[in-house]
């Protein structure tokens, strides 16, 4: 694929063009798409499109308004197959480049809200402008947040610009300083971070190479988005597509969250890392004396396990004589956590638990007297600015959130509700968004979250898994030599497959989130042998 200058001259790619526009835009172009397409490739305007193979595949333009420095984009037109794979955030870097290069300073353009997908319509915009604007919400995939991850920001809106409460909202981006500026080939990786169009091309390839891939791919270096996109179903009956806010379950990766929960009491001086378990609560009689806070964190405890993931491979069959939509709370999985042999004494070896971080959930709601789900909203949730995340009830799951697909015995695709507990808790079933986790870990190296002393403590080396892969409390730590190459959070459920890493001396985020039982752990891995 390649993106080059509309060529003006051939009839075949002017007559696909004016097809794409009567597709995308069927109440706008449907009478007569050609004549828009002769405006949009008129001599004062810029037009480019991405072809392959002999097929156009989509095309931008951009009509200067305040020549040579503000220029509006329009349009933006991509083929059905091809949205959802990057192409319109290509077309409109391509377009940046080239205005860029004309000495452009501005772009800007009216995104029309003209069905109520956005908290802008169906209200009386002339009324308390401001503050309706500042906090916008997209109800139906409206596109002013595809621009938001390209650098774009709402400027301002024309209320009424479509119809009574159908307003045109106005978005803008500098793309030069000024127009004397000479803008180098740093300053324009600057200005649009991004992977070069082979590391782009090869990543794609991999996705679809993955058979059905489901979910979100994104990777940041530093504060830069340098590549983020969804593909595939939310909800595969009624073809509703992921985005790249839709939110996902993260099983297991809850447990970072859990940890970091106690962290916060740590902090508080209500709990110590070498505080007894049977001091601390006296629902646990039979588990061994010496099991600690350190040893739940870093499965070390020993303690007997409601789903050994060593030795049980169906998490579904845990529900046969115990209901899922029973475990609401983290006591509701106390008949679960029946007492049992001990495995080992505390300390002595790695062994994963999902009991402990159940234990460690009632803990943090014995110590702290708030609801376990309540006390982690409020003490990491919001202090990360994980506004989209939470602890959703699979029986009410609000808004643009991913269910979960696997294949039964049958072969056929269902979805998770009957297999994994009704509402997550401490071991597992968060639901988060691509954006919220990059806010985590922003937040956290910041040490907006926890103190830089307990960060590190939880981030070092407690327990060794095999060669150069360890676990800190709540995470996963992957080392090269002496060096820590990499912090992990993952998880896997029927339907659920996740993985976020930070890469300390790259300064790279990585995030999958798939709503198939695969996916996330290959393509983070050919991520980090191939890009990075």
């Amino acid at each position: 694929m390649e993106i080059i200058t509309f060529d003006k001259n051939n009839e075949t790619y002017i007559k696909a063009g004016a097809k794409l526009l009567k597709e995308n835009f069927p109440e706008s172009y449907s009478d007569n798409p050609l004549q828009e397409m002769k405006n949009i490739l008129s001599k004062d305007r810029i037009a480019l499109m991405a072809v392959e193979e002999g097929a156009l595949l989509g095309f931008v333009g951009a009509i200067p308004q305040y020549e040579p420095t503000g220029w509006e984009l329009h349009p933006l037109v991509v083929e059905g197959s091809n949205r959802s794979k990057g192409m319109g955030r290509k077309l409109v870097e391509a377009l940046e480049r080239e205005i860029a290069n004309r000495e452009g300073i501005m772009i800007y353009l009216g995104t029309d809200d003209e069905r109520f997908q956005t908290s802008l319509s169906d209200t009386d915009l002339f009324e308390d402008t401001y503050r309706k604007i500042e906090n916008i919400e997209n109800y139906g995939s409206h596109p002013y947040e595809f621009y938001q991850k390209l650098g774009y920001q709402i400027v301002g809106v024309l209320p009424d610009a479509n119809g009574l409460r159908k307003p045109d909202i106005l978005m803008a981006k500098r793309i030069r300083i000024s127009k004397n500026d000479s803008l180098t080939d740093e300053g324009k990786e600057s200005l649009n971070p991004g992977l070069s169009e082979r590391d782009h091309r090869e990543l794609e390839e991999k996705i679809q190479e993955i058979e059905d891939f489901s979910g979100v791919v994104s990777i940041k270096k530093g504060e830069d988005t340098i590549y983020q996109e969804a593909f595939g179903y939310a909800d595969l009956s009624n073809r509703r597509s992921n985005n790249q806010d839709t939110r996902f379950g993260i099983a297991s990766g809850a447990k970072f969250f859990t940890a970091l929960g106690i962290g916060k009491l740590i902090e508080e001086g209500k709990l110590s890392y070498e505080d007894r378990l049977r001091d601390l609560s006296n629902l646990f009689p039979d588990f061994h004396p010496d099991v600690k806070i350190k040893h739940l964190l870093s499965h070390t405890s020993g303690i007997p396990d409601y789903f050994d993931e060593e030795i049980m491979d169906d998490f579904s069959e845990l529900w046969i004589e115990q209901p899922m939509y029973l475990l609401r709370e983290p006591k509701d999985f106390l008949p679960l956590l029946t007492p049992g042999k001990t495995m080992f004494s505390p300390g002595e070896k790695f062994h994963y638990n999902n009991g402990a971080y159940i234990v460690l959930g009632i803990i943090i709601e014995e110590v702290s007297e708030v609801k376990f789900t309540d006390f982690i909203g409020k003490n990491i949730l919001r202090p990360a600015n994980m506004n989209n995340s939470g602890y959703f009830s699979m029986d009410r799951l609000p808004g643009n959130t991913a269910l979960g697909y696997y294949k039964n015995q049958q072969g056929d695709m269902v979805s998770n509700i009957y297999s994994v507990p009704v509402l997550g808790g401490p071991d597992g079933g968060i639901f988060v968004t691509a954006e919220d986790m990059s806010a985590l870990w922003q937040k956290l190296f910041r040490g907006e979250i926890l103190q830089e002393a307990t960060l590190n403590t939880f981030f070092k080396a407690h327990a060794t898994v095999q060669e150069e892969v360890y676990y800190g409390y709540g995470i996963w730590v992957r080392t090269k030599g002496d060096q820590v190459y990499k912090y992990m959070i993952m998880g896997e459920d029927p339907g659920v497959n996740f993985r976020s890493s930070y890469y300390p001396n790259a300064d790279w985020e990585v995030t999958v989130l798939c709503n198939r039982e695969y996916g996330a752990d290959d393509l983070s891995l050919w991520i980090e042998e191939n890009l990075m």
